[in-house]
């Protein structure tokens, strides 16, 4: 009998640690997202007083998803126990209905024990950037076998080419550097705002939109758009995706409000005519090349404007 009670004294503290976070959940925010996009899981439950929690971090096996980041809020209740709620923002990269369950969380207890909780799921749905109706994407043809032709030997030969044409350049300045010549100053680099506003009026220049030519319109349009925001807030506009770049952008800090909302919607509405087969019309075209310009022009350093407008001063006043 007394070997009996004591099983059961050791089998009692089990069986109550098994029930600690039963009331675990986990919801998502949105339940719909585009692929690529940031969402964010929660994920609550409640510890009885005194037991601590042990949650994943970035590491967090969510099958599939990738791990952006993890915010851990905890709210003490009256009887004692411990509210936590632990948010990770998510990225999925797969079209579709997906069954999304939370990872490994265990609860510590006073005695030293280790007891992991029951794990709950939830749904959500992951849509493509093409809209309903569009042909998937076809994959690349594979590579065709060429025969080689003397022109080939001639183009594999100029890199040797312009090797020896650079040697001669440098042992020329070297000499005219020795004979006193002043050797020619290297071009004052354009800063982001300018640079961006001159690619904007060679792009109107080329009227690639009144030649038909959507797609290549918005492939340069959505370049130089990507290339100003990663020189002027030091962000990888030219690495992310349109869906990654939103949240970089979001989470910097350094875009001012309002114009993450205005360069995403842009950047959406080309690729959607670069990777779909969606075509603006001209008009669309035209005003997306102004709505460009407009970001950039208001969103400039300040010195670019201030150097700007002493130029046109000094200009527009009389000599002495």
């Amino acid at each position: 009998m007394r070997r009996l009670l004591l099983v059961a004294a050791l089998l009692l503290p089990g069986l109550a640690r098994g029930q600690d976070g039963g009331d675990l959940t986990i919801a998502v925010d949105p339940p719909t997202v585009t692929i690529g996009d940031v969402f964010e899981a929660t994920v609550t439950f409640t510890l009885p007083a005194g037991h601590e929690a042990i949650v994943p971090g970035e590491d967090a096996d969510f099958g599939g998803a990738e791990v952006r980041s993890v915010e851990h809020d905890r709210e003490p209740l009256p009887d004692g126990a411990t509210r936590h709620q632990v948010r990770y923002a998510l990225v999925l990269w797969e079209v579709g209905e997906r069954k999304l369950r939370t990872p490994a969380i265990a609860s510590r207890w006073p005695g030293g024990g280790v007891t992991e909780l029951d794990g709950a799921e939830t749904a959500i749905t992951v849509r493509s950037v093409l809209p309903e109706g569009a042909e998937e994407i076809r994959d690349i043809r594979p590579p065709r076998e060429m025969p080689l032709r003397w022109h080939h030997y001639a183009l594999a030969a100029l890199p040797v080419l312009a090797l020896i044409a650079l040697v001669a350049l440098l042992v020329r300045r070297l000499r005219s550097r020795r004979a006193g010549e002043q050797p020619e100053e290297a071009p004052v680099p354009l800063s982001p705002g300018e640079e961006a506003l001159l690619a904007v009026g060679e792009l109107e220049g080329d009227d690639l939109v009144g030649r038909g030519l959507i797609k290549e319109h918005y492939v340069r349009l959505s370049w130089i758009l990507r290339r100003y925001v990663e020189r002027r807030w030091d962000l990888p506009a030219l690495e992310e995706t349109t869906g990654m770049l939103a949240y970089t952008m979001a989470g910097s800090g350094r875009v001012p409000g309002g114009f993450v909302e205005q360069i995403t919607a842009l950047l959406r509405r080309a690729d959607l005519a670069k990777f779909a087969k969606h075509r603006p019309d001209a008009a669309t075209a035209r005003s997306d090349v102004d709505a460009v310009r407009g970001i950039v022009e208001a969103t400039r350093r300040r010195e670019e404007v201030d150097e700007g407008a002493a130029a046109e001063e000094a200009v527009a006043s009389p000599v002495g």
